[in-house]
C-alpha cells in the first residue's frame, strides 16, 4: 500500500518534468519561465487552494482583468473539483448570505432585461468572478492562521501598490486634464495612480486597505510586527495623500472614524488636535484641494451635479427594473438624455444602482450593506476574541470608507475594486464562519 502512494506521488512530477522538457526547446525563454511559472502555481492551487487564494489577492492589482476573472473561476473549479472527487470542505451556512444570493438574483435578473443583455455580461461576469473568490474563500479559510496569512498578503500587495505611486510622485508623472481643474488648484504637480491608470481608482483600493494594515498594527503584540505594519500603514497612507483624491481622502476620514468608534472610542478626542494640527502643517497645494471640495466653480465639482441630475431623471423613467445591469447600458441611456456630456458612469454608487437596476435593486443593494454592517458589528465587533474584534473593525471600516467614497464615485465600475469589494466583503463572512466554529469548539 505505501509503495503504491509513494508510485502515484510521483506522477505529477514525472510529468512535468516531460512537458518541461518538451516547451523548453520550443519557447523562448521568457514565454518558457511565463509557462513554467503558470504551472507551477497551477499545480499549487491544486494542491491546496489556499494557496489559490493567497496568489488571487497578490496578482489582483497587477494582472490584466481578463486573467484575474479567468483565475477566480479557476479558483472555484479547483473547489468544486475537491468537493466532488476528494469529497473535502462541506459548504458552510449563515445569516448574510440570503442578502448576498438576493442580490446575485437582482443583478442577473437586471442582465436578462436590460436594454443590452450582451452589455450587461461583462459586470455581471465580474461580480461573479468577485462572488467566486467570496464563495470559495468562506468554505476554505477555516482558522484564523490561515486568514491572518490571506490578510497579511493583501496588504503588503498594497504597500507594493502605493510604493510605486510614491515612484511615479518622485519622477513627476504628467496629470491628464479631466483629473484636475488647474485654475483651482495652481500648485498641484501631479497626481499618483500606480497600476490602476487613474488617482481616484488607486484611492478607492488603498481605502479599503489601509484599516487592515491598522488592525494588524493595533493587533500585534511584538513590537517588530508593530513597527513593520505601522510603516507599511504610512506609506499607503502617503500615497493616498499623493492620489490628490478629495472623495478618497474623505472616505478615508470616514474608515478612520469607523475604527475608531469600534475599536476604542476614546481615541475620537484625538481627532480635534489632529485636524488641528494638519491646517497649519499640510502644503499649501493639498489645503487648496481640500478647500476645493465644496466649491461650485471647480470643473470636476460642476460636472459631478450635473452628472447626478440627469441620472436622477433617468432613474425617474425607469425606476422599477432600471435600464440593465452595468455601465455600458447607463451609458447608452444617459447619452440620450445629453450627447454633450458623453460618460461612463454617474460617479454616485448608490444613483448608478438605482439607474441600472431600478428602485428594488437598489433596495437590495442596501439591504445587503445593513445586514453585512449590522451582523458584523453586533456578532464580530462586540465579542471577547480580540483579534476576531479588531479585524472585523478593519475590513467594516475599509468598507465603510469606500462606500463613503461612493458618494462621488462609482465604485463598483473598474474590474480590480469590483474584485476587492467581494473580497473585503469575504473577509466578514470568513471571520463570521471562524467565530462560529470556535464556539462550537467551546
Amino acid at each position: 500500500m505505501v509503495e503504491q502512494l509513494r508510485r502515484k506521488e510521483l506522477i505529477i512530477p514525472i510529468l512535468l518534468g516531460i512537458l518541461f522538457s518538451v516547451l523548453y526547446p520550443i519557447l523562448p525563454f521568457k514565454y518558457f519561465g511565463a509557462a513554467f511559472l503558470g504551472i507551477i502555481g497551477v499545480v499549487l492551487v491544486l494542491y491546496d487552494v489556499k494557496i489559490g487564494l493567497m496568489a488571487g489577492v497578490f496578482l489582483l492589482p497587477f494582472l490584466p482583468d481578463m486573467l484575474n476573472l479567468l483565475f477566480m473561476f479557476f479558483l472555484l473549479a479547483v473547489f468544486v473539483f475537491n468537493n466532488i472527487v476528494k469529497d473535502v470542505n462541506p459548504l458552510t451556512k449563515g445569516k448574510i448570505d440570503m442578502p448576498v444570493i438576493l442580490y446575485l438574483i437582482i443583478i442577473t435578473l437586471s442582465t436578462i432585461t436590460s436594454i443590452s443583455p450582451t452589455d450587461s455580461l461583462r459586470d455581471l461576469a465580474l461580480h461573479m468572478g468577485g462572488l467566486s473568490f467570496l464563495f470559495v474563500m468562506v468554505n476554505t479559510v477555516k482558522n484564523k492562521k490561515d486568514f491572518n496569512i490571506i490578510v497579511t498578503v493583501l496588504v503588503f500587495t498594497a504597500t507594493l501598490v502605493a510604493l510605486y505611486g510614491l515612484y511615479q510622485y518622485v519622477v513627476g508623472v504628467e496629470i491628464e486634464a479631466a483629473w484636475v481643474d488647474l485654475e483651482n488648484n495652481p500648485g498641484m504637480r501631479t497626481r499618483v495612480y500606480s497600476v490602476f491608470n487613474n488617482p481616484n481608482i488607486l484611492a478607492e483600493y488603498l481605502v479599503m486597505i489601509i484599516p487592515l494594515s491598522v488592525s494588524l498594527f493595533w493587533f500585534s503584540k511584538k513590537l517588530s510586527k508593530k513597527i513593520i505594519f505601522l510603516g507599511v500603514t504610512l506609506i499607503m497612507v502617503l500615497a493616498l495623500v499623493l492620489t490628490q483624491s478629495r472623495g478618497g481622502w474623505l472616505g478615508f476620514a470616514f474608515s478612520a472614524l469607523v475604527f475608531i468608534v469600534l475599536v476604542e472610542k476614546r481615541l475620537l478626542l484625538t481627532l480635534i488636535p489632529i485636524s488641528v494640527s494638519g491646517i497649519f502643517l499640510l502644503p499649501d497645494s493639498i489645503m487648496n484641494r481640500i478647500l476645493s471640495i465644496g466649491n461650485l466653480a471647480d470643473s470636476s465639482n460642476a460636472y459631478r451635479i450635473t452628472m447626478w441630475e440627469i441620472t436622477m431623471d433617468i432613474i425617474r423613467d425607469h425606476w422599477v427594473a432600471g435600464v440593465g445591469f452595468g455601465h455600458l447600458p447607463f451609458k447608452q441611456t444617459f447619452e440620450t438624455y445629453i450627447r454633450t456630456m458623453p460618460t461612463f458612469h454617474a460617479h454616485n454608487t448608490y444613483l448608478q444602482q438605482a439607474a441600472e437596476m431600478g428602485i428594488p435593486g437598489l433596495v437590495a443593494f442596501l439591504l445587503f450593506l445593513f445586514v453585512l454592517f449590522k451582523y458584523g458589528i453586533k456578532t464580530l465587533v462586540k465579542q471577547d476574541d480580540k483579534y476576531i474584534r479588531v479585524m472585523a473593525a478593519g475590513v467594516l471600516a475599509g468598507l465603510g470608507g469606500v462606500l463613503f467614497h461612493g458618494l462621488v464615485e462609482n465604485v463598483l465600475y473598474l474590474p480590480r475594486i469590483i474584485i476587492t469589494f467581494w473580497i473585503m466583503v469575504s473577509l466578514i463572512l470568513t471571520l463570521f464562519r471562524i467565530r462560529s466554529k470556535e464556539n462550537e469548539i467551546s
